[in-house]
């Protein structure tokens, strides 16, 4: 009985051998096209991650934003940093101690405050501050 020239193609040595080469080349291509799947799987949670920081970090920003906006925190930083009152506020002046060790308490009203503030010019705030000031 003659075999067909696809039986006989089938079982040749060189076919096997070419057929072997092509499941490992195909193996090979495969086991690289998963690794290269889960880095990019990874990279893609690690990036989301990354996003879900980002926002929490954004909302956080915006309630600080939203604080600093406001009219209450506004007046608060114009008092501390500014020496800002209100209208018939009262300011009360604590000075470091003195070389005595004596501690000394001056009250005034604000409208008494911009009186003195404005009565005198700034060089002649700074000459009471260091010379008139200290000698007493």
């Amino acid at each position: 009985m003659k075999k067909s020239f696809f039986s006989q193609l089938l079982e040749s040595k060189t076919v096997l051998v070419v057929e072997g080469c092509l499941v490992l080349f195909l193996a090979f291509a495969i086991g690289k096209e998963i690794v290269r799947r889960q880095d990019v799987q990874s990279e893609v949670s690690r990036l989301e991650s990354q996003i879900d920081n980002l926002k929490q970090q954004n909302i956080q920003l915006a309630q600080v934003l939203k604080e600093m906006t406001s009219q209450n925190f506004l007046e608060k930083e114009a008092r501390k940093k500014l020496d800002v009152q209100k209208a018939g506020e009262t300011v009360v002046l604590l000075p470091q101690n003195t070389s005595e060790g004596e501690h000394t308490l001056v009250v005034q009203n604000a409208s008494e405050t911009s009186m003195n503030s404005t009565a005198q010019s700034n060089p002649e705030k700074w000459w009471e501050f260091f010379f008139v000031a200290s000698s007493s």
